[in-house]
C-alpha cells in the first residue's frame, strides 16, 4: 500500500483517520483509495484560511478522534423506516444504516426500472466502474471531504435508472452508533438511461448515544432528456457534523432540480457541483436553511456551464435564529464556448437574533459574450410594516414573527413536486419555528 504524502498529521482527527485507511482491508479499490488518502493528508483539514472555508470553523472537530461506526444487521428494505418522518404512501424506501445499505432479497421490490446494488457488491464484481469514475468535486479546494470519503467509504448504494420511475425512492441515511466518536463514510452513485426519470429523496439523520460525523457523497450522472428530482434533508442532533458533497453531471437536454433543506445538525457542510456539459441542459437548485442554537451551517453550490444554452437557476432562503451562524456561497462558472447560457442567483437571508450570522457569497466567472447572468442577495430584519399589519390584527407579537417567518421561506416551499415530501418538510420545519401550535393551526 503507498505511503501517504503527509505522514506527520498534525491533528487527532487526520491520525484517526490515517489509521482507518490503513485498517482497510485491499480490495480492489486500493490504488484509487491511497491516491484519494494522499492527497487529503497533503491538505489536511480545511481552515479559515481556506477561500471557500473562510466562514467555518473546524477546530473542535480536529481535535476529535473517530473510530469507523459498526457494523449492524437490522432487517431489509422496508415500506416507512421508523426514523424517517418523511416516509410516506407511494414511496419505495431503502435504510442505508452506518453506511450500509440494508438490502435483503426483495431489493428490488417496487422499483421498476430501477437496478440496485450495494456498491460493496459493485467493487467485488466490477471495480472499474468505481475506480474510474472522476469526480470533478474531488479535484476542487472544497472537495477533500469528497477525497477522504473516496479513500474510506465502506458500501453504499448504486442505482441504474432506466425508465420514467413511478414514486420517490426515498433512501434513509441512519446511524446507531455506542457512546464515542464514530466516522460513517458512504457513497451514492446514480445512472440514468436517456429519457429516464425519477424523484430521489435522501434523509440525513442523526445518531444514537455518541458523536457522529458523517461523511457522505452523492454522484449523479444524467443521460441526454433524463430528468431527476434529488432532494437532500438534515435532521441531525446537537452531536450530529455532517458533511455532504452532490456531484451532478449533465448530458444534452436533461434536467436536475436539486432541494438542499437544512432543520438540524450541530454543523451541517453541504457542497454542490453541477457541471452543465450537455446542450440545452438546466439545472435548478433551491436550498431552506434553517439556522437555530448554536448550530452552524455552510452551503456551497458551484454551477458550471460548459455547453451552448445551458441554463441554471438557484434560490435560497437563510433565517438565522440564536447564536446560529449560516453561510451560502454560491458561484457560477461559464466557460468559453458556453454560448446562449442563462444563470439566475437568488439568496434571501432573515436575522432573527442580534447573536445570529449570516453570510451570503454569490459569484460569477464568466468566459463568454453571449450569456444572461445575474444574482441577488438581501439580509436584514422581519419588514416591520408587514409586522405592523399582522399585530393591528389582533395576533400576538410571536405568533405574527412565525407567520412572516414561515411566509419568507415558502419561495423554497413552493418549488416542491412531491406533495407528501413538502408536507412533511413543512411539519418539520413548523416545530423549528416558535408558536408551533398556532403555525399548524393556519395550515
Amino acid at each position: 500500500m503507498n505511503e501517504p504524502a503527509n505522514k506527520a498529521a498534525t491533528s487527532a482527527a487526520l491520525r484517526s483517520f490515517e489509521a482507518s485507511w490503513r485498517a482497510r482491508p485491499a480490495d480492489g479499490l486500493a490504488a484509487m483509495r491511497g491516491e484519494a488518502m494522499q492527497r487529503f493528508l497533503a491538505l489536511g483539514l480545511p481552515t479559515p484560511r481556506d477561500e471557500s472555508w473562510r466562514y467555518t470553523n473546524l477546530r473542535a472537530m480536529a481535535a476529535m478522534s473517530f473510530i469507523d461506526a459498526p457494523r449492524i444487521a437490522n432487517g431489509a428494505v422496508t415500506a416507512a423506516p421508523g426514523e424517517s418522518w418523511i416516509a410516506g404512501a407511494g414511496m419505495s424506501a431503502i435504510r442505508i444504516l452506518n453506511g450500509y445499505p440494508q438490502l435483503g432479497a426483495g431489493a428490488d421490490s417496487g422499483l421498476a426500472h430501477v437496478a440496485v446494488r450495494s456498491l460493496r457488491a459493485v467493487a467485488e464484481s466490477e471495480p472499474k466502474v468505481i475506480a474510474e469514475r472522476h469526480t470533478a468535486a474531488a479535484e476542487s479546494e472544497e472537495g477533500r471531504w469528497t477525497l477522504l470519503n473516496r479513500a474510506l467509504f465502506v458500501d453504499g448504494l448504486h442505482l441504474r435508472i432506466t425508465g420514467r420511475v413511478a414514486g420517490p425512492i426515498l433512501i434513509v441515511h441512519a446511524a446507531n452508533c455506542p457512546d464515542g466518536s464514530h466516522a460513517v463514510h458512504s457513497r451514492l452513485i446514480v445512472e440514468t438511461g436517456p429519457g429516464a426519470a425519477a424523484t430521489i429523496i435522501e434523509h440525513h439523520l442523526g445518531a444514537g448515544g455518541g458523536t457522529l460525523l458523517a461523511n457522505r457523497a452523492t454522484e449523479i450522472d444524467l443521460a441526454p432528456g433524463a430528468s431527476i428530482e434529488h432532494y437532500r434533508v438534515f435532521s441531525g442532533d446537537e452531536r450530529t457534523t455532517q458533511f455532504d458533497s452532490v456531484d451532478v453531471r449533465h448530458g444534452a437536454d436533461s434536467r436536475c432540480r436539486q432541494f438542499t433543506v437544512v432543520l438540524g445538525g450541530a454543523l451541517v457542510r453541504t457542497d454542490l457541483r453541477a457541471h452543465l456539459g450537455g446542450i440545452g441542459a438546466q439545472h435548478d437548485s433551491y436550498a431552506l436553511l434553517a439556522g437555530r442554537g448554536a448550530r452552524q451551517i455552510d452551503c456551497v453550490n458551484t454551477i458550471v456551464h460548459a455547453a451552448p444554452r445551458t441554463t441554471s437557476n438557484q434560490t435560497a432562503r437563510a433565517i438565522g435564529a440564536g447564536s446560529s451562524r449560516v453561510v451560502f456561497n454560491s458561484k457560477v462558472i461559464v466557460e468559453r464556448g458556453a454560448a446562449g447560457a442563462q444563470s439566475q442567483q437568488s439568496s434571501r437571508g432573515l436575522l432573527l437574533s442580534p447573536n445570529a450570522e449570516l453570510d451570503t457569497r454569490p459569484q460569477l466567472q464568466i468566459h463568454e459574450d453571449d450569456v444572461k447572468c445575474a444574482h441577488g442577495a438581501t439580509t436584514g430584519r422581519l419588514d416591520p410594516d408587514m409586522l405592523f399589519y399582522l399585530l393591528s390584527r389582533g395576533i400576538e407579537r410571536s405568533a405574527a414573527q412565525s407567520l412572516l417567518i414561515y411566509a419568507f421561506l415558502d419561495d423554497v416551499l413552493t418549488g416542491i413536486a412531491s406533495m407528501p415530501t413538502r408536507r412533511a418538510i413543512e411539519d418539520a420545519l413548523v416545530e423549528e419555528l416558535p408558536d408551533a401550535d398556532l403555525l399548524r393551526s393556519f395550515r
